[in-house]
């Protein structure tokens, strides 16, 4: 991937090993870019050591079921911590609008901040799923998910002049806590 690409892209990547198998998902939980943010899918043999390392060299994973491999990975995601983050700075930025709504005479109209759903507790896959990849699809979409509310947050925190200085003029990445 090209430098200029990555700067585009923020990606994360799923893993599942199912037996000898390894599911690969790429997903963008950078800026929206107007296509999906599932970026990519394959299934590879589970000791293919370059191929692995092509899908997942420099980019942070989440594992399926929490249990990290033996891959070389620039640092795994806790999606409890980003999950707890992302909401975190909602709440924040909520009550920095508290504050200056209650210091306005013309009182502006608080935004309806996006839900977000753990990623765990996301939207099943389509039933015609091949089922080596269902449980990686449902993860990646969760996160896909995520990453789409936190999107929507971040336009409506930088759209409002008060609330520029939580973070900044530009929409943020979803913020990942790896470990």
């Amino acid at each position: 991937m090209t430098s200029a690409t990555q700067t585009v892209l923020s990606l994360v990547v799923v893993l599942d090993k199912r037996g000898d198998r390894l599911v690969v998902w790429h997903v963008n939980v950078g800026r929206v870019i107007g296509l999906s943010r599932l970026s990519g899918a394959w299934v590879v043999a589970a000791d293919d050591a370059e191929v692995i390392g092509a899908l997942t060299a420099g980019y942070d994973v989440v594992w399926c079921d929490g249990v990290a491999e033996e891959v070389a990975t620039t640092a795994v995601v806790d999606l409890d911590a980003t999950f707890a983050a992302a909401r975190a700075e909602v709440e924040a930025v909520d009550a920095l609008f508290t504050e200056y709504q209650a210091a306005q005479s013309n009182k502006p109209i608080r935004p309806e901040w996006p839900e977000f759903v753990h990623p765990a507790q996301a939207r099943q896959a389509p039933c015609a799923v091949d089922e080596i990849v269902y449980d990686a699809l449902v993860l990646a979409r969760g996160i896909a998910d995520l990453a789409d509310a936190w999107s929507d947050f971040e336009s409506l925190r930088a759209a409002r002049h008060f609330l520029v200085e939580q973070g900044g003029l530009a929409a943020r990445p979803l913020p990942l806590v790896v470990r």
